[in-house]
């Protein structure tokens, strides 16, 4: 139910992001227990089962930080081989993902994302 409610509201800041970094290959927004809420690409990615592992990944990220008191866990970053994923909350029920294939993006990919969550955040309100 939640994710029908969320997807009109974030589809276009998903569209947003992408248009303005390029870097951003394909993002998605998923509820914390890992339902899909919207997506956009410009690879050809499957990205149905990473709802899930991002949603978990946040829990965990959640679980560790509070564990350490150190505070909120705001974002996780996967360097890899082949590109960096982000993972990051954008409020208590909802994670945005984004994804690039440029090892030297991370900033980039931090800080666009990162304003998305923000609108995203202003954009859904409590819901």
């Amino acid at each position: 139910m939640l994710a029908k409610l969320i997807q009109p509201k974030v589809t276009p800041l998903l569209e947003r992001l992408l248009r303005d970094c390029d870097d951003i290959h394909a993002a998605l927004v998923v509820t914390v227990d890992g339902n899909m809420c919207a997506m956009q690409q410009k690879k050809n990615y499957t990205l149905e089962r990473l709802a899930s592992m991002g949603s978990s990944l946040m829990s965990l990220g959640d679980t560790i930080t509070a564990e350490l008191k150190m505070g909120a866990c705001n974002n996780i970053i996967s360097e890899n081989e082949q590109g960096i994923i982000a993972f990051m909350h954008i409020n208590d029920k909802l994670v945005l993902i984004s994804i690039t294939t440029h090892k030297n993006a991370l900033g980039m990919l931090l800080s666009h994302s990162r304003i998305c969550a923000q609108n995203m955040a202003q954009e859904v309100g409590d819901l």
